[in-house]
């Protein structure tokens, strides 16, 4: 499909594209139908954002890192089951931070984002941090 023309946030044509997605919006552009009887309006939008590997780091290898980081988790004390399915995934309680240690690997295919205190995990000193799980 041939781009007959293209447009950035800001331009006439793309105002109203702005308005419905707002500062994820690239650019707008219009293409001619492959059978040439139609114009085709495209819009470029930006669904992920993270920060870049350092120069010489693998993406793989900076992901492989990531995953195996340790970080701290927060569960009530009255939350037995979760508790018990911490434990039988392989986390470990510190006490000295009152959380819950995993991978961030584990903590996500457990499903448990969403209790991940980041900066916690600087308080979990008693928790050998390079655990295997």
């Amino acid at each position: 499909m041939q781009v007959i023309k293209t447009m950035r946030p800001g331009h006439k044509g793309a105002r109203r594209f702005e308005r419905r997605f707002g500062k994820r919006l690239c650019a707008v552009r219009y293409r001619n139908s492959p059978c040439g009887k139609k114009v085709l309006t495209t819009v470029e939008l930006i669904v992920d954002e993270r920060e870049k590997p350092a120069p010489g780091v693998s993406h793989a290898g900076l992901q492989a890192y990531q995953r195996a980081e340790p970080v701290a988790l927060s569960v009530g004390a009255e939350e037995h089951a979760m508790q018990r399915l911490l434990k039988q995934a392989g986390a470990r309680w510190s006490q000295k931070g009152r959380a819950w240690v995993a991978t961030r690997e584990l903590v996500a295919t457990l499903g448990l984002n969403h209790r991940i205190v980041e900066g916690l995990i600087d308080a979990c000193e008693d928790v050998d941090a390079t655990f295997e799980l």
